[in-house]
């Protein structure tokens, strides 16, 4: 056979297998939710619990998936696009203390006792009297799983923190990536909880967060500029703003693009923070307390090559996992406000010592899964505390957040150190009016 011969033979059969792999994939059955499922999990006040040094392998992993996220079932199971590999291995640490700071402890104990929930005009409930701190130390009731959805709303912050995430990437299905570096500068002005600082920062309307994300790298893309400000009223949509270099101005975009992909990611504007949900316009029903292993990170978790290739989760030298404590909800826009949404289900998983979200399931519409994956939180230490974690840490700052996208076949992750929090943040980032407003983008190519 000729040269051209071979090669148009090797040709097509290139074709046949990309459009037989493309083809047993379309014919793979998306994982459906099913209550029952979550059902399964290990109640919290369970006398069962892993041993610290377990470790957890792909010959052994279902004896052990009481304990863990669905989604991460989903990735051992291997029936979906993305999975574990079959050399993957979980291993098992002790469960450790991680404290909030005292004086958002402090004003949890002094003001929650205010707090309470109203019913509103969208079929959901808005909260009344939220001070500061934890607004509902002690979730109960019919309401326990919005209540739960406020702890996390309202979990500690701090007034500013500015981390530089370096490792991230988005990938598709054939291994390509985009990468990225950015800056981000994150302010908290209302219900604050750090010492030196007022409840509320004067003079700044009914601001209440602010998120800024400056493109470092690629070149093309540097110093564009995306700036999301949140408004007290936990129900009002806040304000979505992205610089454009090219053209030397800030464009205001629209904030009910909820469900749009955020700055090219497979997270949307709902999912910044691993959740970043407007609570008055959702319902949520407690599954439970339940004891869920919880990755958290080891030394070795900001390096790229200590996570399983292509999936990028984590190995036993970027993380263990800890058997916690963890709320689950089933969040779900309300009647009147579901129409248009794009999320039938947001199983979320929230640490019941810190309310950050660890782990999320999100569902389609018609509740097939779609996206699942981790939020692993590194404890930060707070300034002016002698260098002791035990006065506070667990907010979101360092760590590795991550998203596979099952029906699209995408992966979203995230490494993100060296987080800086208020005082120990340099001057330049200590500026409100520069990081916070859109007027201040314009000065981000100065």
């Amino acid at each position: 056979m000729s040269n051209s011969g071979k090669c148009w033979l090797v040709g097509l059969l290139g074709v046949l297998m990309v459009t037989a792999g493309r083809t047993a994939m379309a014919q793979v059955q998306p994982f459906a939710w099913d209550e029952s499922n979550y059902n399964q999990l290990v109640p919290a006040d369970s006398p069962e619990t892993i041993a610290p040094g377990t470790h957890i392998t792909m010959q052994n992993w279902q004896q052990y998936k009481k304990f863990m996220p669905v989604g991460l079932w989903v990735l051992w199971q291997g029936t979906q696009f993305w999975k574990l590999p079959p050399d993957a291995e979980l291993v098992v640490a002790a469960n450790k203390h991680i404290p909030l700071p005292k004086k958002y402890l402090a004003d949890t104990e002094k003001y929650a006792s205010q707090v309470s929930l109203v019913p509103n005009s969208w079929g959901g409930l808005s909260p009344k009297g939220y001070v500061s701190g934890l607004p509902f130390p002690n979730p109960s009731g019919p309401n326990a799983g919005i209540e739960i959805v406020y702890n996390e709303y309202y979990a500690y912050v701090p007034y500013l923190i500015t981390t530089y995430a370096n490792k991230g990437f988005s990938m598709d299905q054939f291994g390509n990536k985009s990468v990225s570096e950015v800056r981000e500068v994150n302010f908290k002005v209302k219900h604050l909880s750090d010492p030196g600082k007022p409840v509320n920062i004067p003079n700044l309307d009914d601001i209440f967060l602010t998120y800024n994300n400056i493109i470092m790298i690629p070149e093309q893309s540097k110093y564009t500029n995306d700036l999301v400000i949140f408004y007290d009223d936990p129900a009002t949509l806040g304000e979505t703003f992205v610089f454009v270099p090219s053209l030397r101005r800030s464009i205001r975009l629209s904030s009910a693009a909820r469900c749009a992909p955020l700055v090219g990611s497979d997270y949307t504007a709902d999912d910044e923070r691993s959740m970043s949900i407007q609570p008055p316009i959702f319902q949520a029903k407690f599954e439970g307390y339940k004891k869920i292993l919880v990755m958290y990170p080891l030394d070795g978790y900001v390096d790229k090559a200590n996570y399983y290739k292509p999936s990028y989760f984590a190995t036993p030298r970027a993380a263990v996992w800890m058997p916690r404590e963890v709320a689950l909800v089933d969040i779900r826009r309300t009647d009147q406000m579901k129409q248009g949404y794009c999320y039938g289900s947001r199983m979320a998983y929230i640490d019941k010592e810190t309310w950050q979200p660890i782990w999320m399931d999100l569902y389609d519409v018609g509740l097939k899964l779609w996206k699942t994956g981790p939020s692993m939180y590194k404890p930060m230490l707070l300034p002016n505390t002698g260098g002791d974690v035990s006065t506070g840490g667990g907010g979101p700052g360092d760590g590795m957040y991550e998203f596979y996208d099952m029906q699209n076949h995408h992966i979203t992750f995230d490494i993100q150190d060296h987080a800086l929090i208020n005082e120990n943040a340099p001057a330049l980032y200590q500026d409100f009016q520069r990081w916070g407003t859109p007027a201040g983008m314009l000065q981000v190519m100065q």
